[in-house]
């Protein structure tokens, strides 16, 4: 699989799981939910030939942004854990 053929398939999945996609096709986020929210941005880097991962960090009830990438997916099999952690981060998440 080729990079663009990894983001299509990380959108479709986001899609099943009612997650929300917007952007690009080299950069784009994945949200779920406004509060105890489950959101990624995930950039394609052209140079390094993989996609980049970073998850949104909350400073308090009015700020927050995405920080440093925790994920760097190099092969398919880093794209289908990504999206396993992808659908079970909004399985478990908080819902009060």
């Amino acid at each position: 699989m080729k990079m663009k053929d990894w983001v299509k398939f990380i959108k479709e999945v986001a899609q099943e799981n009612d997650f929300q996609v917007t952007g690009g096709d080299l950069t784009f986020e994945i949200t779920k939910d406004h509060w105890h929210s489950v959101a990624f941005r995930v950039v394609a880097n052209q140079n390094t030939g993989y996609l980049e991962i970073s998850q949104w960090e909350q400073i308090n009830d009015e700020n927050g942004m995405y920080g440093r990438a925790v994920y760097s997916l190099r092969q398919s099999n880093d794209v289908a854990l990504f999206c396993s952690v992808l659908i079970s981060s909004a399985s478990i998440r908080a819902k009060r």
